[in-house]
């Protein structure tokens, strides 16, 4: 009788005869916050601009400037599915039981992030007839609380942000990407004792548009450049459109991309105008994840344990700089690409501690092109904030 009452201890207690170690007591995922970026969408410029401003002879999309494509609609839900699997495996409630729990906020300042926020809707929970919801006019203080007026980065501090940041525009990986670029869309407007705007080697620049930053000079045509080139590949071109580079364009693309990266860091992720323009967003996360009130979002309650947030590559940049985060992938060589979806999880522990940790998804390139999202819980990466995210 002893031997088998033993038994019945282990299989119950997990202890064994011996009194050997327990296993570890599992926390229980508590509440999550996932900020998206929107689908695939087109250059925010018509292509007769981007003409004039880079030389390069852009196609037409099948979509208004800024809109986002049927095709990025397609992979942004690809996108959305594959999370929900992810938490679903977590065994996250929301997901399965739905009432009130769960509330998408997307930015609604442009249509594509609205689209965003009703694509995370419909397919987050799709029993749960969840309704995506933005603020109708105005710009919303959570998105960009500089354009709605509640917020302005210091000019001083600002510039001084900016000039020790400056040299990441002058790092060989950098300077190789603007060849590039220069090399496919404009190779002789740097030639000569005079150069024409379309020359890439003109320093970076902050500049000062009401009371906001603006960023202008090489680093900016030629991020703003590659950034269009992936969203091209993205969508699917042809490669015939890449002109002399059209042999490897996923080569192109990587080379290039560093100098949209650099872009983000000399102005999107200086801290001092991550906090301008997103400190309303970081506030909204922690008074989310410590359940206090969310002033700025309508709809969240005390019971909201799933928070979506639709909005834009700038606004992930704004969070890495507030708390402290990096992340690159190899297999995308844009770090705030389409549907890239950052996430804030508050786990629970049976001794009542909480611990926040943040991961971040991404579809690769080829996924982006092809419309999938096959791989992203195992190329899922845990980040380690610098700076808190709960006192």
């Amino acid at each position: 009788m002893k031997k088998t009452g033993c038994v019945l201890l282990f299989a119950l207690s997990l202890t064994g005869c011996s009194g050997g170690p327990s296993a570890p007591p599992e926390p229980v995922l508590e509440k999550v916050v996932l900020l998206s970026r929107h689908g695939i969408r087109s250059p925010t410029a018509s292509p007769a601009v981007l003409r004039e401003k880079t030389g390069f002879d852009w196609p037409e999309w099948s979509v208004a400037p800024g809109e986002m494509t049927p095709h990025g609609g397609v992979a942004l839900g690809a996108m959305v599915q594959a999370v929900r699997s992810h938490y679903l495996r977590l065994a996250f409630g929301p997901l399965q039981n739905c009432s009130d729990k769960i509330r998408v906020w997307a930015d609604g300042a442009d249509h594509r992030t609205q689209q965003t926020g009703q694509v995370w809707a419909r397919d987050v929970a799709p029993d749960c007839h969840v309704k995506a919801q933005w603020k109708a006019r105005g710009a919303d203080p959570v998105y960009n609380a500089i354009a709605a007026g509640r917020a302005v980065p210091p000019r001083e501090e600002t510039e001084q942000a900016f000039a020790s940041a400056l040299p990441v525009s002058r790092t060989p990986e950098v300077q190789r990407g603007l060849q590039a670029l220069q090399t496919l869309m404009a190779p002789g407007a740097c030639e000569g004792t005079t150069h024409t705007s379309r020359c890439l080697r003109d320093a970076a620049v902050l500049d000062w548009k009401k009371a906001a930053p603006h960023l202008s000079g090489g680093v900016a045509t030629g991020g703003m450049a590659a950034e269009s080139l992936l969203l091209l590949y993205s969508e699917g071109f042809p490669v015939d459109v890449f002109g002399s580079a059209k042999a490897d364009v996923p080569g192109l693309l990587k080379a290039v991309m560093p100098v949209h990266e650099a872009e983000s860091l000399l102005l999107r992720r200086l801290p001092v105008v991550a906090q301008a323009r997103n400190g309303v967003m970081a506030q909204s996360i922690r008074a989310f994840l410590a359940d206090r009130p969310v002033a700025d979002i309508p709809g969240v309650t005390p019971s909201t344990r799933l928070l979506v947030l639709a909005g834009h590559d700038t606004n992930q940049d704004a969070m890495a700089a507030i708390f402290g985060l990096s992340w690159a992938f190899a297999d995308q060589p844009d770090s705030t690409a389409p549907d890239t979806v950052l996430a804030f999880e508050r786990w629970r522990y049976p001794d009542r501690h909480m611990e926040v940790r943040v991961r971040i998804f991404h579809q690769s390139l080829e996924e982006l092109r092809a419309g999938q999202a096959f791989s992203v819980e195992r190329s899922m990466q845990t980040l380690e904030p610098r700076n808190p995210i709960l006192p």
